[in-house]
């Protein structure tokens, strides 16, 4: 993927059709992490009841708002114009924020799934195929986080054409 835009509200990437693949890849699999795993206290008295109906009201919407926008960006053809080999897409900051949430909602979603495995201290589970479509989103997701992360930043050059 190539970073070939910046402007203070918009960035400009061009992907080869594979990259665009994977990205669609693994936002469709959004959303991930557990509804049950969103919690107020840990430790839940009977007054904590109505507020954690609440919270889990409130996520469910904005899950199903994100799930539309990123129904909306994958099948719009217009949002990622054929060049050449490759496509380009444009986002703005707003967008660009989003799509850094829900793909940490798969990155994290699949950590979870794999068991939140401590990769500093404890050697995580060999890849099964049970298991080995958490490891592929974990990892997808992180790549294309830290490159729109450094984008934002203005850690990451602009390639042009």
């Amino acid at each position: 993927m190539k970073f070939i835009h910046a402007s203070p509200d918009s960035y400009g990437f061009e992907l080869n059709l594979r990259e665009k693949q994977l990205l669609f890849k693994v936002l469709s699999l959004y959303p991930l992490i557990p509804a049950a795993h969103h919690r107020l206290h840990r430790a839940s008295t009977p007054a904590d009841a109505e507020n954690q109906a609440l919270l889990e009201e409130s996520l469910a919407d904005h899950r199903a708002e994100s799930r539309r926008r990123v129904q909306t960006l994958i099948t719009n053809p217009r949002r990622f114009t054929p060049a050449g080999h490759a496509c380009r897409w444009t986002a703005t900051r707003a967008e660009m924020e989003w799509l850094l949430q829900v793909l940490n909602d798969v990155r994290v979603g699949s950590w979870l799934a794999l068991g939140s495995p401590d990769l500093q201290t404890a050697k995580p589970a060999a890849p099964t195929p049970e298991n080995a479509a958490h490891y592929w989103a974990m990892d997808i997701a992180g790549g294309f986080e830290m490159v729109f992360l450094a984008a934002l930043s203005g850690d990451l050059p602009v390639q042009p054409d």
